[in-house]
């Protein structure tokens, strides 16, 4: 059961950092965006393939 919710949060870190980057793109500065949007995707790439 704790494997299973650690997955959960770190899908939910990559949805948000992906809904980030999908609305940056449409913005004024959809560099500063996509930056942004990789800080939630990498933090929840490594928390769920990173090590035990």
């Amino acid at each position: 059961m704790e494997k299973a919710l650690a997955y959960a949060i770190s899908a939910l870190l990559v949805g948000f950092g992906a809904w980030i980057l999908i609305a940056g793109l449409s913005s004024g500065s959809p560099v500063l965006w996509i930056i942004v949007a990789l800080v939630p995707i990498t933090i929840g790439l490594v928390s769920a393939f990173g090590p035990v």
